[in-house]
């Protein structure tokens, strides 16, 4: 019984919270809130951003700009920056990365930054860290001609 008990407990505690919490906007300003905990929990080894693993597309509107709050919440090192492609330790704009994203925070920190979505495209929230990117945790940001700030879940049925 136990057991039991314990393994439900476990699976409601992988369950994410839907990924608009993480999402603030402020459309008067044209400003949107992102915010990515790093390790939320243990999905994917605890390589995760809010409790997903490559499964979240973010939309930002060009000409926007994008503050982002990077909270680690796991025992290792993580990061977050936008990317514009697998393996780039570059960020795609100017500041749009946590500081010493190689590095990475420390469990319990929280850094920030804000960038200006000014070119269209599709790029990625990643952890820099060594290795991590490659254990899949990313997330998908596209930068749209125009529209409001969303953010879907890639793996939910329309």
């Amino acid at each position: 019984m136990i057991g039991a008990v314990a393994l439900v407990a476990l699976g409601l505690a992988a369950t994410p919270p839907p990924p608009s919490r993480f999402l603030s906007v402020d459309a008067r300003r044209h400003r949107a809130t992102i915010t990515l905990v790093a390790s939320y929990n243990g999905e994917n080894g605890g390589f995760n951003f809010d409790g997903y693993s490559r499964e979240l597309m973010w939309t930002v509107p060009r000409g926007w700009t994008v503050d982002v709050v990077c909270k680690n919440r796991g025992p290792l090192r993580h990061s977050c920056a936008v990317v514009n492609s697998a393996g780039s330790t570059h960020p795609a704009f100017r500041g749009a990365a946590t500081p010493q994203p190689l590095v990475g925070l420390e469990e319990g920190h929280t850094a920030r930054f804000s960038f200006r979505a000014s070119t269209t495209g599709v790029y990625r929230f990643a952890c820099l860290v060594p290795g991590h990117e490659d254990a899949r945790m990313w997330d998908v940001l596209k930068i749209a001609r125009a529209g409001k700030p969303k953010v879907v879940d890639l793996r939910a049925k329309s």
